[in-house]
């Protein structure tokens, strides 16, 4: 299994003061990026987008607004 730094964004309404970003940061360990992002959003339609820093991306539209799980190679 590789290990990965994940960081999940989330966008959501700024009502009540909130920020407009939600983040989380996990270390996890999984064979592949897009099978466990699919297990967290079942249903969704995934887009991958790839960086030239070799981190992986992959955006899901969730009630509306995008969630971003970023994978960084550890």
């Amino acid at each position: 299994m590789a290990a990965y730094e994940l960081v999940i964004e989330q966008k959501q309404p700024t009502c009540g003061g909130r920020s407009p970003t939600k983040c989380e940061v996990l270390n996890i360990f999984t064979e592949d990026p897009m099978a466990y992002v699919l297990g967290r959003e079942p249903g969704g339609k995934p887009e991958v987008l790839r960086d030239e820093d070799g981190v992986t991306v992959i955006r899901v539209l969730r009630n509306g607004l995008w969630v971003n799980y970023e994978f960084t190679a550890d």
